[in-house]
């Protein structure tokens, strides 16, 4: 079936009900008769891009380019392209060059967000989040991409009350984003807002049932929850699965601890060590477990080498001190509290 005399305005209702080839076809015959429609050039690297061919896309959209190089929106698309198929710094260049032809462009200023947020500068991120949000039209609904990356900021920053603000209101305005549901469900449960939590999160799994985050922090929701067998089946699937594996062990490790079993919870938390042996909560979980099996030594032992080696050395330091006092070796504990206060 070919179309060569269909219109863009008559391609696009194909486009958008998702009928990708047929949309293709029909850009190809539309492009063979007029090969510089920038804009025929750019839907087709959309669609293609939309039916998972990024790789395909890049020609149309480049060749839209080097015949309109000043249309922000070409920019736009060709950086989304450019970062799915991985590659960012030139995905960045893109963005950043859309923004350059138009700076209240939402989106590049969302993504951009996104990208530092990844590289773990908060402040950029949020400065970039913000701009952003202040580009959006007051008539227009704020963005939920630029709302999920203030969200995750103050996650990072352990503050959730703040982020489940920005994430109830990406959630309302995109529900169907599984994303947003995860990052809403880890700010739920840094507020202790268990069965609020597990209820997002349970949507996020709904939307993207492979979501190992989603199904580490429903695991943790449903424990809190006293959901035990729950719980314990989610860490064990994440760890079959070799995903999420530390965080799931030191959980199957908290759910052996909270029934008393002592010595199946050392046993999880040791391996949860050999995964991370920085880790300053599976030290202490290990120590704990030394002394609740009558072994003070042992657990000095752990938290003297974790104070040595870990960069949460702090908190591990108040318990390190404790243990040594009751050992009676009270200088060694007097230099421990020096060196946390120090």
């Amino acid at each position: 079936m070919s179309f060569p005399s269909m219109t863009l305005e008559e391609i696009l209702p194909l486009h958008r009900a998702g009928e990708f080839d047929a949309a293709e076809r029909a850009y190809r015959e539309h492009l063979a008769a007029q090969p510089d429609d920038v804009d025929a050039l750019h839907l087709l690297g959309v669609v293609l891009h939309q039916r998972g061919d990024s790789a395909a896309a890049m020609a149309p959209l480049l060749q839209a380019v080097r015949i309109a190089p000043d249309v922000a929106r070409l920019h736009l698309t060709l950086g989304g392209v450019l970062m799915q198929l991985g590659q960012d710094e030139a995905a960045r260049g893109a963005f950043l060059r859309a923004l350059e032809l138009d700076p209240n462009l939402v989106e590049a200023h969302g993504v951009l967000g996104h990208l530092q947020l990844g590289e773990g500068d908060l402040d950029a991120a949020e400065n970039r989040f913000r701009i952003g949000r202040r580009a959006t039209d007051a008539f227009e609904d704020e963005d939920p991409l630029i709302l999920l990356g203030l969200g995750n900021i103050y996650l990072a920053r352990g503050d959730g009350v703040t982020a489940s603000k920005f994430l109830s209101r990406a959630a309302s305005l995109r529900p169907d984003d599984a994303a947003i549901q995860t990052a809403l469900g880890q700010s739920l449960f840094a507020q202790e807002s268990f069965a609020f939590a597990e209820q997002a999160l349970a949507n996020a799994l709904r939307l993207h049932p492979d979501s190992s985050t989603a199904k580490l922090f429903l695991a943790r929701a449903r424990m809190r929850q006293n959901k035990d067998d729950a719980a314990r089946e989610g860490f064990s699937e994440l760890v079959a699965a070799g995903k999420q594996v530390f965080g799931a062990t030191a959980g199957l490790g908290d759910i052996a601890r909270k029934h008393g079993q002592t010595v199946k919870a050392l046993k999880y938390y040791k391996r949860a060590l050999e995964l991370d042996p920085t880790h300053a909560g599976a030290i202490n979980a290990c120590a704990w477990c030394m002394e609740k099996l009558g072994d003070p030594e042992a657990a000095v032992r752990y938290l003297s080498d974790g104070v040595r080696r870990s960069p949460d050395a702090d908190s591990l330091r108040p318990q390190l001190a404790v243990l040594l006092e009751r050992l009676g070796r009270g200088d060694e504990a007097a230099q421990v509290r020096a060196a946390l206060a120090g």
